[in-house]
């Protein structure tokens, strides 16, 4: 966020940097509402501190939202999309066009990819084996098809 705020005019800048510090605010307030608490260990959480921090996961997605849209205007696109607010499962993944099956796929073809040693070394794997069909032998699909889909009927 800083570095792309730096790279913009003063105007959009200053706003950039407010929208900014509010999202930093909002990460400090969830850092403080989960302080001291741990996965592993049987602590009592304390009644406030799940209130706390989702209050500080809206305010950082309403800073972030805020701060993406700038960043569209300032830059005549409409690439980021903004995030939705909390509800249920469905109409989250409705209104924000991502889907859970996809990303799950992306990540383990993305995993077994890092586990051949990368593009580079999954090419020369790839030329070892012998296959009968013919693909990408890191195997990730488009990204493009990925980050889009919700543009993009597939």
């Amino acid at each position: 966020m800083r570095i792309i705020g730096l790279s913009m005019p003063p105007d959009e800048a200053e706003d950039m940097r407010d929208a900014q510090f509010k999202f930093e605010r909002a990460v400090a307030k969830i850092s403080k509402a989960v302080s001291g608490v741990r996965r592993d260990l049987p602590v009592e959480i304390d009644k406030n501190a799940v209130p706390n921090a989702k209050a500080g996961w809206e305010d950082g997605r309403v800073a972030l939202n805020e701060f993406f849209s700038l960043l569209n205007k300032a830059t005549g696109l409409d690439e980021l999309q903004l995030m939705p607010a909390a509800g249920t499962l469905e109409d989250m993944t409705k209104e924000y066009g991502r889907s859970a099956s996809r990303y799950n796929v992306l990540m383990k073809k993305t995993k077994l990819c890092q586990n051949r040693g990368g593009p580079a070394l999954s090419q020369a794997w790839g030329q070892l084996m012998v296959s009968g069909y013919m693909q990408d032998s890191c195997g990730i699909p488009d990204l493009d098809d990925y980050f889009y889909q919700n543009q993009r009927k597939s």
